[in-house]
Order: C-alpha cells, then sequence, then structure tokens
C-alpha cells in the first residue's frame, strides 16, 4: 500500500453528516474517519450526528481533529440542517462536505482545496465526476487498510468485479465550497425533509444565482452499505413535496430565487447563533 506524507489541507473545516442506521454504515464511517486521518492532516472534522441518542465513539479512533456535534432529532434525517449547522461552526475560508460511505482521490481532493483558497475561477468544487460503488473483498480490503491506494486502478467502463457504476455523474458525496459564496446562496435547504435531492436542489439554486460549480473527471468511491434499489429511491423522493420543490428551481423566476437564498442565508447570521 501507499507509504507517503499526509497531504496538508490548509486548514479546511470538513463536515460529516451522520445517524447510525445499520452496522455496515457504522463500519463505513469509522473507515473514511480512518482514511481521512491517515491520508491529510491540518483540517478539522465536524461530526454533525442527529438521533434519539448519540451512538458515535470517539475513543475509538482518538483523532484530536474530530469534533463531534450531536443534535437530538427523531424525525426525517436533516441531513441539510447538520450541514448548514456545521457551517456555523466552521472558521476556514473552504469547507468540504464529506459522506461518511464516499472517498475522493487525495490529490483530486488537495487540488480542489487549492483551487478554492488560490484561484479566481470556481466558487464550489467536486474532487470527482462518476462515482463507482465498492463491495465484497475490494472494499473489505479497504475497511481493513484504509488507503485509497487500493481503488488507484479502478477506472470505468473496465471495473473489476467487486466495483460498479452507481452514477455516471454526480454533484453530492464529496464538495467543496468558499464559505461565503455557500452562505450568500442560502446553503443546503433544511425545508427538505429526509435524505434525496439536497444536493440537486443546491446545485440548481447556486448555479442561478452565479456560483461557479466544477467537477473533475476522476471517479468518487462509494461502500456499499445495505440499501434498497436506488431506481426505486429516487422514483418515492420525486413523488414527495421535497422532489416538487428541487424540480421548481429550474423554472422559478429569478427574483423568487434570490428572495429563497435571502430567507435561507438568515440561518448564518449573527443573531441567529446567539
Amino acid at each position: 500500500m501507499s507509504d507517503i506524507s499526509p497531504i496538508s489541507l490548509r486548514g479546511i473545516d470538513i463536515i460529516v453528516s451522520y445517524r447510525e442506521a445499520t452496522e455496515e454504515r457504522r463500519e463505513n464511517l469509522y473507515a473514511v474517519l480512518a482514511h481521512l486521518a491517515r491520508t491529510y492532516t491540518d483540517y478539522r472534522l465536524w461530526l454533525m450526528e442527529a438521533a434519539d441518542a448519540p451512538s458515535f465513539d470517539w475513543h475509538r479512533l482518538r483523532d484530536p481533529k474530530i469534533r463531534h456535534v450531536f443534535i437530538h432529532h427523531n424525525g426525517p434525517f436533516p441531513k441539510s440542517m447538520l450541514y448548514n449547522t456545521g457551517v456555523r461552526l466552521a472558521r476556514s475560508p473552504v469547507i468540504c462536505f464529506h459522506d461518511a460511505d464516499s472517498i475522493a482521490q487525495p490529490d483530486t481532493l488537495r487540488r480542489c482545496v487549492d483551487a478554492l483558497f488560490d484561484g479566481d475561477a470556481s466558487d464550489a468544487l467536486c474532487p470527482y465526476w462518476n462515482v463507482i460503488n465498492v463491495a465484497g473483498a475490494l472494499k473489505q480490503g479497504f475497511m481493513e487498510t484504509p488507503d485509497r491506494a487500493i481503488f488507484a486502478s479502478i477506472t470505468a467502463p473496465e471495473l473489476p468485479a467487486d466495483a460498479n457504476e452507481i452514477y455516471p455523474n454526480a454533484n453530492g458525496g464529496v464538495v467543496l465550497f468558499k464559505r461565503q459564496e455557500y452562505i450568500r446562496v442560502g446553503g443546503y435547504n433544511a425545508r427538505l425533509e429526509g435524505w434525496g435531492g439536497e444536493d440537486d436542489e443546491l446545485l440548481l439554486r447556486a448555479t442561478r444565482l452565479g456560483v461557479r460549480w466544477h467537477s473533475f473527471r476522476v471517479p468518487l468511491i462509494h461502500l456499499h452499505h445495505d440499501s434498497s434499489s436506488r431506481g426505486k429511491m429516487v422514483d418515492e423522493f420525486n413523488a414527495t413535496e421535497s422532489g416538487q420543490t428541487v424540480r421548481s428551481i429550474k423554472d422559478m423566476p429569478q427574483e423568487e430565487v434570490e428572495a429563497l437564498a435571502r430567507e435561507l442565508s438568515a440561518f448564518f447570521s449573527p443573531e441567529q447563533q446567539a
């Protein structure tokens, strides 16, 4: 496996949202956190957990970079609210939203950090284009030694037996933002209940408000977990009020998009944080 020095992320805040649903999802989280600690340095990680009771065991990893924030919540998983609360806690000019089951290509993640700190071509970046799910022995190897090099040779369309492409392109999973731009457009829409569609809604709203959002053409690795059909989940979400809200952003008058951004961005005002 790789034996290289950790990659500096220049003091950024990484925000992870989490609710322990199954043992497999729990182990994915700890593997991702261990991978981040092994691969990078110079970052703070805000683990934002929402549930009836806290489940994360900080002592299992004893990583001083992890700040565990628990919010009591027994409704649908409030991913957007957790991310926005993490941004209120964050202080770096660049923030990274990181799913608890996703692994980015390390050099590309650092390129995103540099581009947002030093460049003026992008306001938000995804360090990937397509998403590849890994399972079986391939995933198990990573769980035992959380080294991204295990997946270095994985490219579509020629994938090993334990890997399959689940999204030919996507905009969630791992996303980096200039913090002030994220706040300006209102962040993730906490009015969307549960999981699903919040990434698409933010992308549509942010780009309509002038955010320059770009992606790199490399894969993102997704650690398999016990989930139902993704197609069925998408269909079920599209039938909900939240799904209709996402679709409405495309045709919403510009002044309404701007008004929505102002309403959502109020969450980040000093008065709301007092």
